[in-house]
């Protein structure tokens, strides 16, 4: 595979009155931010990034990857069931996956049952350090709100690879509106993304 850096960038304007009452609660805060907008749009990316116009290739885009559909209706056991019988099929580790599941399905998830009339919920609820929210039939299971609702991946993401060129850089533009003394923290990052091996993924889908 051969990668190329994608720039991603955030301007964040920090006003004269915020700097005078900044604590080192505020710079947390700040910090937070940064990392979170920057983590928001690495998912978004990798998941479901377009290829075209300076957006990475997300991994529901990459052709070859396997797919299961239900035919319109809610997905259920069956179709997490089916998927790991193809991702089986291609010769993947079945003992490495993981699911990422749209945030907006969590309650879904949990509530529905794998077996009719039985304490069996498809989700099991545990939130754990590391965005891991429950397991599925024994996998980790990560919510996201970059998937729309009704559509889940799961896969061995040991077949995902993810550059950076230099990491995250910072700086500070004490002249981004000079006239109402309103600074910014400016900053940019460069990265990639590509599946290595399609068959390693399969997409779970309601249409």
């Amino acid at each position: 595979k051969t990668l190329s850096p994608t720039r991603i960038a955030d301007v964040i304007p920090l006003s004269y009155g915020f700097l005078q009452q900044s604590t080192p609660d505020v710079e947390s805060y700040v910090r937070r931010l940064i990392a979170q907008t920057f983590a928001g749009e690495m998912d978004s990316q990798i998941l479901t990034g377009s290829g075209t116009g300076g957006n990475v290739q997300g991994i529901l885009g990459t052709s070859g990857i396997n797919s299961v559909s239900n035919g319109g209706t809610e997905v259920d056991y069956d179709n997490f069931l089916s998927a790991l019988s193809e991702l089986g099929a291609d010769n993947v580790d079945l003992t490495n996956l993981s699911f990422i599941v749209p945030s907006s399905n969590v309650d879904n998830l949990a509530s529905t049952v794998k077996f009719t009339s039985t304490a069996s919920p498809l989700l099991d609820l545990k939130a754990e350090q590391g965005g891991k929210i429950g397991e599925i039939m024994g996998y980790p299971v990560y919510a996201t709100s970059q998937l729309t609702a009704d559509n889940y991946l799961v896969g061995d993401f040991s077949h995902l690879a993810v550059a950076n060129w230099g990491g995250l850089e910072i700086s500070k533009n004490d002249f981004y509106d000079d006239r109402r003394f309103i600074c910014s923290i400016n900053a940019i990052m460069s990265f990639d993304s590509a599946v290595l091996q399609p068959t390693a993924f399969c997409k779970i889908t309601k249409a």
